[in-house]
């Protein structure tokens, strides 16, 4: 396994952006997490994206894919949920104010990391900030939302899932982690998603059959008061303990208009998938 400390210099400085957006704002969020790949490649530097989005849900393109779309669509809708659709595969995800979203992106490594290579990086670094704790394990969870090889887990119990990005030689490395918060509803949720769209009257998409017991929150499974904020510090102390150091520098580059108009073409884009 490729650890991250080899692919990069040792003076290499990580810079951290922080945001948190409103529950009208999924397709910004999902613009800003396609331009920071591009931004980052641009220039040459390694970024990690914390964000947050309160009471949404963000679909893959192959829930479109749903015999009866719309009706899953509207389930959303009643439950207050707005939906966003990201321009990628993948199923859906669950964000609101207990869900942490990571994006580690690595500038000019495609060539240098497999698929999986890139998925244990951020496994690992899960692993290292938790090293006291119950095993973390990754494999598919049957009957998760969006399950997927990666799929993080303790005793069982997903409580997170890596999805991955590569463009112009940049990788993006894309991580939602259930901190608190109700999981269970979270499952629920999904679980009516994929009945109202009649998912099981088709055999050509592969669609999940969520069961809301087969995820549950970090905190709940480590048996600690964790919050976002508090993972958000405890990643990031690890990270500088057995990385690399980190900054906050690039806050007044993202207004600048180079980076606004990455995230205006992402935006753009993503309108397409609406």
């Amino acid at each position: 396994m490729v650890a991250l400390n080899q692919l990069f210099p040792n003076n290499q400085v990580f810079q951290v952006v922080h945001q948190s957006f409103n529950q009208e704002q999924g397709q910004l969020a999902l613009a800003h997490t396609n331009a920071l790949l591009a931004f980052s490649t641009q220039l040459s530097q390694p970024i990690i994206h914390f964000w947050t989005l309160p009471q949404n849900v963000i679909l893959g393109m192959m829930d479109t894919k749903l015999p009866d779309y719309q009706s899953a669509c509207a389930s959303l809708t009643a439950a207050g949920y707005p939906y966003t659709v990201r321009n990628a595969g993948g199923l859906g995800v669950v964000a609101d104010a207990g869900v942490l979203n990571i994006g580690l992106y690595l500038p000019h490594l495609a060539d240098q990391l497999s698929i999986d290579d890139a998925y244990e990086l951020i496994a690992a670094w899960l692993v290292q900030t938790y090293p006291h704790t119950p095993e973390i394990a990754h494999f598919e969870v049957d009957h998760s939302y969006c399950p997927g090889n990666y799929d993080l887990s303790i005793n069982g119990q997903k409580f997170a899932g890596i999805a991955q990005r590569r463009s112009k030689n940049g990788i993006a490395i894309l991580l939602y982690a259930s901190i608190n918060g109700q999981q269970k509803q979270r499952g629920q949720l999904m679980q009516t998603f994929y009945q109202q769209g009649n998912a099981d009257q088709q055999q050509r998409w592969q669609f999940p059959t969520v069961e809301p017991d087969s995820m549950a929150n970090l905190a709940d499974l480590l048996d600690q008061p964790l919050t976002v904020a508090l993972v958000q510090q405890q990643l990031l102390a690890s990270f500088n303990a057995h990385y690399f150091k980190t900054a906050t520098d690039l806050v007044n580059s993202l207004a600048q208009s180079d980076y606004q108009q990455l995230l205006q073409k992402q935006f753009q884009q993503l309108s397409r998938y609406q």
